[in-house]
């Protein structure tokens, strides 16, 4: 290598040297500027004036979901059932046997499967409602409204459960 080649290496390593240092005081310039905007955010939430507006409180609809699970419960899986396997397998599109494996399994791996009480003290949507609404949803093409009046559960609440129901490993 002759020298005149090595320097001109030279100057192009320390032009390209002094251009990152440019995008990197850049960056760090920006960076500092959203810290700064994410920390007033930030602190308006913790300080809970983030609105002039007075704060509404959540309605909340009484849709009576523990007397669904019961009649659930009562149509397809008490002992004697109202329905029998023919109607349970024409509705659920499988066999009452595997419908209660996958949701005896949903509710041993799966903690949003468990029933629970909710933040009011009351008790939450049954593995059997949360599964018979997966199921339905994904073997009818049903929408996520139609299950407020068949299961009394919540558009979001029955969004949610397909999700949960589609992120497991049965």
């Amino acid at each position: 290598m002759d020298s005149t080649n090595t320097s001109g290496m030279v100057e192009q390593f320390i032009e390209n040297k002094k251009k990152i240092d440019q995008i990197m005081q850049e960056t760090a310039e920006q960076e500092g500027k959203i810290m700064s905007a994410f920390r007033a955010v930030t602190n308006k939430i913790v300080s809970g004036s983030t609105s002039s507006l007075p704060r509404r409180r959540r309605s909340y609809i009484n849709r009576d979901h523990v007397d669904a699970n019961d009649r659930l419960m009562k149509y397809y899986f008490n002992d004697t059932p109202r329905y029998n396997d023919t109607k349970f397998e024409r509705r659920f599109r499988m066999c009452r046997h595997l419908f209660l494996r996958i949701a005896e399994d949903l509710e041993l791996e799966y903690p949003y499967f468990q029933q629970k009480y909710d933040a009011r003290g009351y008790l939450g949507f049954s593995t059997f409602q949360k599964c018979t609404l997966s199921l339905h949803i994904l073997a009818c093409v049903n929408t996520t409204d139609i299950n407020d009046e068949y299961l009394k559960m919540a558009e979001k609440t029955t969004r949610d459960t397909l999700e949960n129901f589609c992120i497991t490993k049965i």
